[in-house]
């Protein structure tokens, strides 16, 4: 049995993801970090609608966590491996468990919500959720799980369950650290001009006024059923989420090599992804009472605010990023 503690992301109870707490877990357990997985976190795109009733909020993308950042800044391997073919076979789960707990590393496992006792969304709603597997009994068929994002510090089932919920899973190991964060300035020039960055800064505000301007002309429509308002949290929430989740990587940076805009600027991205979680929160609010385009007018006001600033803080940091240091 590993002896994991059960680790939150972020201090936000809704504002943080269960995979980034089992991250974290692990990071801490291990005597490291992990924020530098965040660097990509400021990027935000809006797709094409796929369909005409496709839901605005299911339009946002934003980018995942960057694992090779993980690797480079802090030493720690994560590898998301879908559970298809070979891995549906119990035997195979089971050997993949067992030797990997008996390396001394934990597994996340990734499993449909609906068939978790103690998640919310137990026989409710079919959502995604992530635990740390850190014991197994091969002989009685139980698994033991962490879940930091529910404050589990052990939990146990039956594996049969596991077995038909489970669809993804990931695996942790150690590797040299290529990064050191006290460069802060090159760090900072490489998440935000990178060739291989899929957007630049100054496209961001464009993303989200579109996003803006979408929620304007329709809004969300009405649906005041349970499992619609628990879906449009979990779609409406990355937006928020990847905003804290910029400011912890911007805070890891200031801790190496203090700058006041870096702090500046971490602050500002904190206060951002409270902002949008409020947005979130009139949205349900909006779509509970009709979707009245009045409300949408106010609503589309704030959010304008907010990109305002967005854009504000990304055109600060592009400037500190390119700034020649003096000498030393």
């Amino acid at each position: 049995m590993l002896n994991i503690a059960p680790v939150k992301s972020t201090h936000y109870p809704k504002l943080r993801s269960c995979i980034d707490d089992c991250i974290q877990s692990v990071a801490q357990w291990q005597g490291l970090d992990s924020k530098g997985m965040y660097g990509d976190a400021w990027q935000m795109f809006l797709d094409e609608p796929q369909a005409p009733d496709q839901p605005l909020i299911e339009r946002i993308r934003l980018p995942r966590i960057n694992t090779g950042y993980l690797s480079a800044y802090h030493g720690l391997t994560f590898s998301y491996i879908e559970r298809t073919e070979l891995a549906m076979d119990r035997s195979y789960m089971l050997d993949l468990l067992e030797n990997q707990l008996s390396s001394g590393m934990p597994v996340l496992v990734g499993f449909d919500s609906y068939d978790c006792p103690w998640c919310v969304a137990y026989r409710r709603l079919h959502t995604s959720h992530a635990c740390l597997a850190v014991g197994l009994d091969r002989e009685k068929s139980l698994i033991y799980l962490t879940d930091a994002y529910y404050g589990k510090d052990l939990e146990v089932i039956d594996f049969s369950i596991l077995e038909g919920a489970c669809h993804f899973y990931a695996l942790f190991g150690r590797c040299e650290v290529s990064r050191s964060c006290s460069d802060w300035q090159t760090i900072l020039q490489e998440v935000l001009t990178s060739p291989a960055q899929q957007i630049r800064p100054d496209q961001v505000g464009v993303q989200l006024r579109a996003y803006a301007q979408a929620y304007l002309e329709i809004g969300i429509q009405p649906d005041n059923s349970p499992e619609a308002s628990s879906a449009f949290k979990i779609y409406a929430n990355a937006l928020p989420i990847s905003r804290i989740r910029f400011s912890q990587f911007l805070q890891l940076l200031e801790r190496e090599g203090p700058a006041p805009a870096l702090s500046r600027a971490a602050e500002g991205y904190r206060q951002a992804g409270e902002q949008w979680d409020l947005i979130n929160q009139f949205m349900i609010k909006g779509m509970c009472s009709g979707n009245k385009p009045a409300a949408r007018v106010k609503l589309h006001r704030n959010m304008c605010e907010i990109i305002r600033l967005e854009e504000q803080l990304l055109e600060e940091l592009v400037d500190l990023a390119m700034t020649t240091q003096p000498s030393r």
